[in-house]
């Protein structure tokens, strides 16, 4: 990587640092349940990768509720 890629890179850098924090900033604004909700769906995709690596302890698995 050459002087003029890294002139370039530093503004995408600083523009993807930005929408990075403006994503956080929207998702603590979020309400618990709509979080709670994100959780539980992130916990059921992951489960077949978890499942596929080894077996799970019962607290590990995703709990079967709706929030």
């Amino acid at each position: 990587m050459n002087e003029s890629d890294l002139e370039r890179a530093e503004p995408e850098a600083a523009r993807l640092f930005a929408a990075k924090r403006e994503w956080h900033r929207k998702q603590a604004q979020l309400p618990l349940k709509e979080k709670v909700r994100i959780l539980l769906q992130m916990q059921k995709d992951d489960y077949p990768i978890l499942l596929k690596r080894g077996g799970l302890r019962s607290w590990e698995k995703p709990w079967n509720i709706e929030p």
